[in-house]
């Protein structure tokens, strides 16, 4: 049996792989601060649990920085979708995202009541975080993993 089928299947694969991973443009989050207008455009995309800064964060406030923080990698879609994914590559629909007011972001889990959070971004040597803050003060923070 010739090899050059199987070669063609292989790179078919490998391109439909290379095309789900393309990712939308990334737009450059300017630093945000409480209470500064949040816009849509600076969430869509790929997260991923800073679990170093979260327990930093969360230590400054008062809190406890030892978490039960597992890494979860989230992806906000431009029409409102959420996603979560464990590995970074697969991703399944989890709920959806809308801004609210100025900071205010509310996620809603599917079936469930939406979870406000305060949200601000902070850039740090090339790297921009996005800071969830929620109603207790406790944060979560998730690093871009365009």
């Amino acid at each position: 049996m010739s090899r050059q089928p199987i070669a063609v299947f292989g790179y078919l694969l490998f391109a439909a792989m290379l095309a789900a991973c393309a990712s939308v443009a990334v737009v450059d989050v300017p630093d945000t601060k409480p209470g500064d207008q949040i816009q849509n455009e600076y969430l869509v995309g790929k997260w991923c649990t800073n679990r170093e800064q979260t327990a930093t964060s969360n230590q400054a406030a008062g809190f406890s920085g030892l978490l039960n923080v597992r890494p979860v990698f989230w992806r906000f879609g431009a029409e409102g979708e959420w996603d979560i994914s464990t590995s970074g590559f697969l991703y399944e629909n989890y709920g959806s995202w809308q801004i609210d007011g100025l900071d205010k972001l509310l996620i809603t889990k599917k079936n469930m009541e939406p979870k406000p959070y305060q949200v601000y971004f902070k850039n740090d040597e090339g790297v921009t975080d996005l800071y969830l803050v929620d109603d207790k003060g406790q944060f979560t923070v998730l690093s871009r993993c365009d």
